[in-house]
């Protein structure tokens, strides 16, 4: 071939990859398909307590990285050859971060569901079935199953309930334990904190109190300058969210604390500027009345919410720009009380607040009616933290390891632990293993009346919510249809038992599931399932034209 020819050729194969292109019919279900399940078989190895790590090439180097977790291996997964295929794929890869953004947890699970539901109904549709009628049906079942899932589900309060929840996270049975143990202190909203320990060991403590992230206004205004630490106790408090830039903004305060009676005066505001920092200092000097202050560390809706929540738990006004107001607004009656307040470079904690308890009490009532509403994951997180900080109390375990690298996984795998086990105690939890996707079955197949195509999806869901036990087991080197098997043999509640090597009532071996993460995994299977077969066409974006060009 000439020179002119395979530049002719090179060219045309370039400007294809350009052109949109449009699949239609069993050209586009049947790769993307295929996509999708490489991806779900690659992420079903990960199921189970002796699931297998994924090996990761790390990108323009020799190295290696190993991965366990569901979300993280779909994100490190990025393409396959063939277009089409790597279409399907990426379904997968949405269903399974679309889990992750939600809960942090059952990734893995809505993946190895997805996959069977896939597979059954295609089976089906080779057959000739409708895929309309088929997600018609799809949808009735799960409809079934999330309700015999609600029926089954159990509120969280044994310890060794939440202990197993947090070891199905963690994979540590001793941290997975202490935290139980702390939750049994702080309850569901509890603030706990993980942080790093020394040693080989984990332990805990608890500490009175609220934490804020946030940190101290200056070096110049803190009482302790080897720690860096700015405390007082039984202090007045102003809760402002705005700036103080002048002198006269802050000596009045100094004002009113005087009229109050009192000597100490801690602020906590959006920021305050070097001439207000400044009068602070020399009138520490003089005296009579000692100041420091702290600020909010996150932004906008997020730093007023927390203000906010300080102001209550202390009794102060919240004063705020947003209404106009300044600092020469500030009256006597907007000062707050507490027993004593600390700000670091990280947190502001404040004990014994003397805010009303009726109404932080009601604020709390308010708040868990917006969670019982929301579904997005980081909003609902954010409200449990809220929730955690006006209930009050302080856990902080300290986790340990070999080296700094393990100890830094653990850390971070043990707060994601706490999240979960929060999800858990908040919508209660159903047995693990499968075994509760294997007693929502029945309830799904007794719907399934007739011959119809819809009864036969659902039929279809039935035979499907098998394969998490399926492949716990077969990751387990267990032989599936035997454990299945054996699961129906024994009843409700049974599944296979890694540890044991043997079929056991999940409840009492103290494995369960977050109730609210098993529906939303069936659930978004589902829906991903159904969008893969009822697919008619695929549509193909043109790739972006290279440039040497920022």
């Amino acid at each position: 071939m000439s020179t002119r020819s395979r530049s002719s050729a090179g060219g045309s194969a370039a400007q294809a990859l350009r052109v949109p292109s449009v699949v239609f019919g069993a050209e586009c279900r049947e790769p993307m398909r295929r996509g999708f399940d490489t991806l779900a078989r690659l992420l079903s190895l990960t199921l189970g307590p002796l699931g297998g790590n994924i090996v990761s090439q790390r990108v323009n180097t020799t190295g290696f990285e190993p991965l366990e977790d569901g979300a993280t291996i779909a994100r490190r997964f990025t393409d396959l050859p063939d277009r089409v295929e790597n279409a399907g794929a990426m379904m997968m890869r949405h269903i399974v971060w679309h889990m992750r953004e939600r809960f942090g947890d059952g990734s893995v699970t809505a993946a190895v569901l997805a996959r069977g539901i896939a597979r059954e109904l295609h089976r089906l549709i080779a057959g000739g079935a409708d895929p309309v009628l088929l997600q018609r049906g799809l949808e009735k079942g799960v409809a079934a199953a999330v309700g015999a899932l609600d029926e089954m589900s159990i509120p969280l309060t044994e310890p060794a309930h939440v202990a197993g929840v947090a070891r199905a996270v963690i994979d540590d049975a001793r941290v997975a334990q202490l935290l139980a143990e702390m939750m049994d202190v702080l309850g569901p909203y509890g603030n706990i904190l993980i942080q790093p320990g020394y040693g080989l060991g984990h332990t805990y403590g608890f500490r009175e109190g609220s934490r804020f992230a946030g940190e101290y206004i200056s070096r110049y205004l803190v009482s302790d300058r080897f720690r860096y630490v700015a405390a007082l106790d039984e202090p007045h408090v102003v809760v402002a969210d705005f700036h103080f830039e002048e002198p006269g903004h802050v000596l009045h305060l100094l004002d009113l604390v005087r009229q109050a009676g009192g000597d100490k005066l801690f602020i906590v505001c959006k920021n305050m500027w070097e001439r207000a920092i400044s009068a602070l200092v020399a009138a520490n000097q003089r005296g009579p009345v000692t100041t420091y202050a702290a600020r909010i560390k996150p932004m906008e809706d997020l730093r007023r919410d927390m203000m906010r929540d300080f102001a209550l738990l202390t009794g102060a006004s919240f004063i705020t720009d947003v209404a106009g107001m300044g600092p020469q607004d500030l009256t006597a009656d907007d000062l707050g009380r507490a027993e004593r307040l600390v700000a670091t470079g990280e947190y502001v904690s404040l004990i014994g607040g003397g805010g009303d308890a009726q109404a932080v009490d009601a604020h709390i009532d308010v708040l868990q009616s917006r969670l019982a509403l929301v579904e997005e994951r980081e909003e609902r997180e954010l409200l449990r933290e809220r929730i955690g900080r006006l209930q009050g109390g302080i856990g902080e375990l300290h986790v340990g390891a070999y080296t700094e690298s393990e100890r830094n996984a653990l850390v971070e795998r043990a707060a994601h632990a706490v999240k979960v086990v929060q999800v858990g105690l908040e919508g209660g939890v159903v047995p693990g293993g499968g075994a509760a996707y294997m007693d929502a079955a029945p309830a799904v197949e007794a719907a399934a009346t007739g011959h119809s195509e819809e009864a036969m999806a659902m039929r279809a869901l039935a035979r499907a919510l098998e394969e998490p036990a399926r492949t716990i087991a077969a990751n387990s080197d267990a032989h599936p249809p035997l454990v299945v098997n054996a699961c129906r043999e024994q009843g409700p509640g049974f599944a296979y038992e890694v540890g044991q090597g043997c079929v056991r009532d999940m409840m009492a071996a103290g494995v369960v599931d977050p109730t609210l993460v098993v529906k939303a995994a069936l659930e978004q299977a589902a829906s991903g399932a159904a969008m893969l077969i009822s697919a008619e066409a695929l549509v193909l974006p043109r790739a972006p034209k290279e440039s040497y060009k920022p």
